[in-house]
C-alpha cells in the first residue's frame, strides 16, 4: 500500500493533538480509595449498635450493605438480619444467596414450592432465569423468627439481578409514613425488564442434553450439570444433620463447600466454627473477604496484629488485601464455648484459593 504524502502512521499524532485520558487517573484514585477503606473501615460491626428498619419486604437491620454503608472494611458482601412476626412481603430477585436461620421455625415459598426450616438451617435460593419469587412465613404467632441473609454482590451484578416487589409486608402499614403506600397483598412490579417478561424462544430444541466432543459441547455439558444441580440439589441444608470435623483451623461443620455437589447453589462457602472455653482457632493467612456472625459467646480476633473484641450478635468482616490478612480468633470466656458462622464467596475454582494474595 502506497503511503500518501504528509500522512502519519497510526499512533504518531503530535503530542499536543492527543487529548488527555479523563479516566485513567480517576481509576487509580478509585482503586486507592478501596484499598484505604480496607485498611481503615470497620472490622467489627456491633449488633447492639445496628438499627432496625421497616421496609415493604420486612423488618431488617444491615451489617454490610455496599455501596450505601461505606464505613465497613469489606464492600463485596451484603449481610442483613430480618425478623418475621407473621410473614414477610414477597419479592423476586436472582438467587445464588444463602439465608441462615438464627431463631424460630417457619417456611419459605419459592416459586410456589414450600421449604420448611428451623434454627440452625441454611436456606438456599437457586439461580434461575428471571430470578426467584419468594416469601417467608413464621410458624408460631407467639414468638418471632429471625434469619441472616448473605448476598455476594459481584455475583448479583453478573446475574443482572433486580428486586421486584410483588406483595407488601403486613408490618409496613404500621408505620405512619406508609399510610399512603400500597395495601398488603397489592402487587407492584417495578421491574426494568417487565416489558420483556417471559422466556425467550429457543432456536434449538432443548429436549435432550448436549452431546458432542467439541469445546463448545463441553460448555453445554457444564450448563446441563449446573442446571441439574440447581434443580435437584438441596434447597435447605439442615444444620443438626451436619457432622463436625477437627482440622488445623479448629472445630467446624460445613454447609457449603467447593467440594460439595449436593446443594442447589455453589456461589458461597459457609461453615460454623466452635471454639472451646478459653480456647483459640488456628492462625491463618488468607486473602480476606470472609464475613463472620457471632452466634454465641464473646472473644477477640487478631487481624494483622490489631485486636478487635466481639460478642454475640456482632458481625466481623475481614478486609480484602492484595497480600492477604493474618488472623486468629480467641474465646475469652473460660466457661462457655463460642460459635460463629462464616461466609465467603466461592471464587476459589476460577480465581484460586489465594485470590492473588500470598
Amino acid at each position: 500500500m502506497t503511503k500518501r504524502a504528509g500522512e502519519r502512521p497510526p499512533g504518531s499524532r503530535a503530542e499536543a493533538e492527543v487529548p488527555v485520558d479523563p479516566w485513567y487517573e480517576k481509576l487509580i484514585l478509585d482503586f486507592r480509595q478501596r484499598r484505604l477503606c480496607a485498611e481503615s473501615g470497620l472490622v467489627v460491626i456491633k449488633g447492639r449498635e445496628t438499627p432496625w428498619y421497616q421496609n415493604r419486604q420486612g423488618r431488617v437491620r444491615y451489617y454490610l450493605l455496599p455501596p450505601y454503608k461505606a464505613d465497613t472494611a469489606l464492600q463485596t458482601m451484603a449481610v442483613f438480619e430480618q425478623i418475621i412476626h407473621r410473614h414477610s412481603g414477597m419479592h423476586r430477585h436472582q438467587g445464588g444467596l444463602a439465608i441462615y436461620v438464627l431463631e424460630g421455625e417457619g417456611y419459605t415459598i419459592v416459586d410456589g414450592e414450600r421449604f420448611d426450616w428451623t434454627a440452625g438451617d441454611l436456606l438456599l435460593l437457586p439461580i434461575k432465569p428471571g430470578g426467584v419469587a419468594h416469601q417467608h412465613f413464621n410458624r408460631h404467632s407467639s414468638r418471632p423468627a429471625r434469619w441472616l441473609a448473605f448476598i455476594p454482590m459481584a455475583f448479583q451484578e453478573c446475574l443482572s439481578s433486580e428486586v421486584v416487589q410483588l406483595e407488601t409486608s403486613p408490618d409496613w402499614l404500621s408505620l405512619e409514613n406508609a399510610k399512603e403506600n400500597a395495601q398488603p397483598g397489592t402487587r407492584q412490579d417495578y421491574s426494568a425488564s417487565s416489558q420483556n417478561a417471559g422466556f425467550p424462544r429457543a432456536i434449538v430444541g432443548e429436549a435432550k442434553e448436549a452431546g458432542g466432543t467439541t469445546l463448545l459441547d463441553a460448555l453445554f455439558k457444564l450448563r446441563d450439570e449446573y442446571r441439574r444441580q440447581s434443580e435437584t440439589g438441596l434447597k435447605v441444608v439442615c444444620g443438626p444433620d451436619l457432622p463436625w470435623e477437627r482440622n488445623r483451623q479448629g472445630i467446624m461443620k460445613w454447609y457449603l463447600h467447593p467440594g460439595k455437589r449436593d446443594t442447589a447453589i455453589r456461589s458461597l462457602v459457609v461453615y460454623v466454627q466452635e471454639i472451646p472455653p478459653g480456647g483459640k482457632s488456628g492462625r491463618q493467612r488468607c486473602p480476606g473477604g470472609l464475613v463472620y456472625y457471632v452466634l454465641d459467646g464473646r472473644g477477640a480476633v487478631d487481624v494483622d496484629g490489631t485486636r478487635y473484641q466481639w460478642e454475640q450478635g456482632d458481625c466481623i468482616a475481614l478486609p480484602l488485601k492484595n497480600f492477604g490478612v493474618e488472623y486468629q480468633f480467641f474465646n475469652l470466656d473460660g466457661q462457655n464455648p463460642a460459635r460463629y458462622l462464616t461466609v465467603t464467596p466461592n471464587f476459589f475454582e476460577v480465581l484460586g484459593v489465594d485470590l492473588g494474595s500470598s
